[in-house]
Formats: structure tokens, sequence, C-alpha cells
């Protein structure tokens, strides 16, 4: 506990004040009492000083306990306020604790201050604690976030390079040898090795077929030149020929290109859902629905499969059995947005992200 304690005691009788002063001494509570007898000296105190406590009567001519607590918690919400009091009833005791005092003594049961004393300083001892902690949460929290961010940065970069380096290098190598085996073919000497050379280019064809497919899974190119829409309708499309789904895909954006980054996200999360429909819903229909509302952009995916218990899908992601609605909510999180899922065994499921347009956080209640 503070030593000495830094007391306003609220008291128009110095005798009654005197014996708080005694009691606190007889029990070795190191402390300067500053004593006060009106409402006007009681906020002056308050403007010009920091106290560690503050004790109150009830009843003082013109003013009373219930206003100085409501004076002290509107300035002061964290220092602790005890009412030391003859005049205290049972009802207004506990009107005066539901009003946020920390405690309440009889003047005639004094031997109840020093503990009432203890108990609150050591609350206010638990509470910077709590803070504190609470302080080192939130930042080891912003570190992660940022973390989090810098290596999703990076991933999506080395995607790109990746991307590139397929289709640039791989894919023009993998070009060159299909023309050479092509030209091959014209000449009339390749007639006896006619069927290895066919061979050799379907080959060849396949898996340049193969590079570029994996190049743009990797990070299409249609996402940073022409942006989110059309770089979903050819996923979209693609998908849907893969799985053998029908998706409808509604795009409602505004005119100029959304932030990079939620542009991405945006794009992960559907690549996401739709793996997982894809995987495990036994879906038919799927819908994708992004649009601009209330100032955020909206993503949501609908299918109408078999649906999941989201709790107990939450609870095998926390135990590490299925990372995917916790990569899904990190995704939205790093971007600035959030996302929820809506499902039930037999109903479907769906997706809702959503993003602030101008990168500033956006009331849920807008943007659900």
């Amino acid at each position: 506990m503070k030593s000495p304690l830094q007391i306003l005691h609220l008291e128009d009788e110095p005798s009654d004040a005197e014996l708080v002063r005694r009691k606190l001494a007889e029990e070795s509570i190191a402390c300067d009492i500053r004593v006060v007898n009106n409402r006007a000296d009681f906020v002056a105190a308050l403007e010009r000083e920091q106290f560690d406590l503050v004790f109150a009567d009830f009843a003082l001519p013109g003013f009373n306990g219930l206003s100085a607590l409501a004076l002290l918690r509107k300035k002061h919400p964290e220092v602790p306020f005890i009412l030391v009091s003859g005049t205290v009833g049972e009802e207004r005791a506990i009107e005066s604790l539901k009003s946020g005092a920390t405690d309440y003594v009889l003047k005639e049961r004094l031997a109840r201050l020093v503990p009432a004393v203890r108990r609150a300083m050591l609350e206010v001892e638990q509470q910077i604690e709590r803070k504190r902690a609470e302080a080192e949460r939130r930042m080891y929290g912003r570190r992660l976030q940022a973390l989090s961010r810098r290596l999703v940065s990076a991933q999506e970069t080395e995607r790109r390079h990746i991307a590139r380096e397929l289709h640039d290098q791989v894919g023009q190598a993998l070009t060159a040898a299909q023309l050479n085996l092509q030209a091959i073919l014209r000449l009339p000497a390749a007639v006896t090795i006619n069927g290895r050379l066919q061979e050799t280019l379907a080959v060849i064809v396949q898996v340049l077929e193969q590079v570029r497919s994996l190049s743009l899974e990797l990070r299409p190119a249609l996402l940073d030149d022409l942006g989110l829409g059309p770089a979903l309708h050819w996923y979209t499309e693609k998908q849907a020929a893969t799985a053998g789904l029908k998706i409808e895909l509604t795009t409602d954006l505004p005119a100029q290109r959304l932030d990079p980054v939620v542009e991405t996200e945006c794009f992960r999360l559907v690549q996401e859902a739709l793996t997982n429909v894809a995987r495990h819903a036994k879906a038919r229909q799927v819908t994708v629905d992004l649009r601009q509302e209330n100032g955020c952009v909206h993503l949501r995916v609908r299918d109408d499969g078999v649906g999941f218990e989201v709790r107990s899908v939450r609870q095998q992601a926390v135990r590490g059995a299925s990372l995917g609605l916790l990569g899904m909510e990190e995704r939205a999180a790093l971007a600035g947005g959030e996302v929820e899922f809506n499902s039930a065994p037999g109903r479907g499921a769906e997706v809702h992200a959503w993003f602030p347009l101008q990168g500033q956080p956006v009331p849920a209640e807008l943007c659900r």
C-alpha cells in the first residue's frame, strides 16, 4: 500500500475528523488528510490535488455523500470512496454502493475503518496490475498483429514472385520446347520418331497448363492488374467448372480500386470459402456477393450445403484440429475488418466479412 496515503475527507464536524485521523494512526496507516466541509472546497480540492482515497460524511448542510460520490466519479472514477457517517441507514448504504462507493463505515464502529481502507487500496493495486497486464497484452497483441501483417505481406510478395517466375521463366521455356517439337514434327526425317515426339509434346502441353494454373492459383495477375472484381469472376468460373458447382457472383463496388490489402484478403477469403464448400459442404449452389454498404466493403459467400455447427468447429480450431475459421478471422483482422460465420447442420453456411472503405474503423452494428 502506498505510503503516505493522500486522503480527502469531507466532514463538517472537526471532532469526527480527528477521530478518523487517530484511528488510522493507531493502526500505523501513514497518511496526509485534507479536511473540507462544503461542496465548493471539495470540488476545489479535487481540481488542485491528486488523492488516493476519499472519505465522506453522508449528510452535510446543502451537500451530501452521494453528491460528493457523483463528483468524484466524474473527475476521478478510479479513486476509492468510503462513506464514514453516523446517519446512513441500510437503504442509503446500499444505494451508495450501487452508485459506486467502495465501502461505508459507521462512526460508532470505526474499528471497521482500517480494514475498509486496506481492502480499498488492495483493490486499487489489483486494478492497477490488471490495467498494466491489459496494456501489456494489447502491446503484445499489436506486435503480434504487426508481425502477422508482415508475414502475410511477405507471403503475398513471395507468391507474386513465384507466380511470375513460373509464368515468365518456366512457362516461357516450356513454350519454346513446345514450339521446337512442333517444328521438328514438320520435318520429313521426323516420321520415324513421330510417335515419341507426339507423346513428348503432349507431356509438355500438360506441364505448361499445370504451370499456368499454379501461377494463377499462387497470385492471379488479374488481381494486380484489373482488381478484385475481374479476379473473382475468373476464379469463381474456374471453381465452378472444377468442382461442378453453380456459382453466382454479384459485385457492386466503388469506381476506384480498393486498398490492395483489402483486395487481397477478400480474394483469399473467397478462395478459402469455396475450397471448404468443395471439400465439405456437398453443395450444389453458391452465391458470392461483394458490395459497398454503410462505408464498408461487404463480402458474403453462401452455400446450400449440409452446414455445420459453428461452435463445434471453432472448438476444433482452438485445439488445432482445423485452422480454417481462425485463419479467415485473422486475415480479415489484418486488413482492419471482421468476419462472422452463420451456419447450422442441414441449413447451409454463410461467411460474412466486412472491411472499412477508407481504412478507418466502422462500428460493427453498421456493418453487420
